[in-house]
């Protein structure tokens, strides 16, 4: 780990933190087996850019081995803007390598690759077409997309519809939401997935910023078990979808409004966080009704969980 210590050398603050005995710290340290995959004849970052990079392998918390197995996501001391100065989260799983190694209070995990922060939300679902290609599609065709890129936000919880969820409601209703007379209720729809200004991770919770109490960890007092009830406002009006979190070790599973199962956790983003559904939320016809359940949707039958006095009165 040579070329890691000799960068880091090269921020003296980063240098005093790692020395402290103030707190304990995690590093994931990249080897030079890491380094050498960087293209030689690349250009050299800007300083500021190769500080962030480095405050993102390092955890201000204790994060054994045991410990990292048992994570989703880990808080890294890079400070995010996308989230409000909050933590930028690392994702982590099984696929994680290395040997941990104790010294003092500090602990060194190997990695193999340089972790980089993440890019926005709306960007990773643009990189994944194979996954996202219709949502994208429908974040364009709605206007929905430019619109949230250009909102001030800190954070953000993204129920991020795969390709196969569009494909779940049928060619009929597909054909009606992506024509000019369903764009609307399409837009309605993509709002119901969205959660402003709060990140849910499946083991963290970033709360708005005008909650008495920010973080929330989800297992509690350090102990990986555990069980998280929360009622999350979505951007289309006095919709709210209700998540349930429960934990056992390494293990959890996610329930939005008591029967969708987020297929995908914690993919990781500048400002949020996305899940990934495998079936569209859908609203219930009315407040604290029953919630789609995942039976065939006809056009009215779809419309009607929707405003659409709203929406007749928008076009008049």
């Amino acid at each position: 780990m040579t070329k890691l210590t000799a960068l880091i050398d090269e921020f003296p603050d980063l240098v005093a933190t790692l020395n402290g005995t103030v707190a304990n710290y995690t590093l994931f340290a990249p080897t030079d087996a890491a380094f050498a995959k960087i293209p030689e004849h690349g250009k050299k970052p800007p300083k500021e850019l190769v500080e962030k990079v480095l405050l993102y392998h390092v955890s201000p918390d204790f994060y054994p081995a045991g410990r990292v197995l048992a994570s989703h996501t880990i808080p890294s001391a890079l400070g995010s803007d996308g989230l409000g100065g909050d933590a930028q989260r690392l994702r982590v799983g099984l696929g994680l390598k290395g040997l941990a190694v104790n010294f003092y209070s500090r602990i060194i995990h190997g990695v193999d690759s340089l972790l980089l922060p993440p890019p926005p939300a709306l960007k990773i679902i643009e990189l994944l077409p194979g996954e996202f290609s219709t949502l994208q599609l429908a974040l364009i065709n709605t206007g929905l997309g430019p619109k949230l890129k250009d909102a001030p936000h800190t954070g953000a919880t993204f129920f991020a519809p795969s390709n196969l969820a569009f494909k779940k409601l049928g060619a009929r209703l597909n054909a009606f939401l992506f024509s000019k007379y369903g764009e609307k209720y399409l837009k309605a729809l993509l709002e119901y997935h969205i959660v402003a200004n709060q990140t849910l991770y499946s083991d963290a919770f970033y709360r708005s910023k005008d909650s008495a109490s920010n973080m929330v960890a989800v297992e509690g007092e350090g102990v990986p078990k555990g069980y998280l009830h929360v009622d999350l406002p979505t951007l289309l009006d006095e919709k709210s979808l209700s998540i349930d979190i429960a934990r056992w070790g390494g293990f959890i599973s996610m329930k939005i409004n008591g029967f969708s199962s987020v297929a995908v956790q914690d993919g990781i983003a500048k400002d949020g966080v996305i899940h990934v559904v495998s079936s569209l939320l859908i609203p219930p016809k009315t407040p604290g009704g029953a919630s789609w359940m995942g039976e065939e949707l006809d056009v009215e039958d779809f419309k009607s969980r929707f405003d659409t006095q709203k929406f007749e009165r928008e076009d008049l």
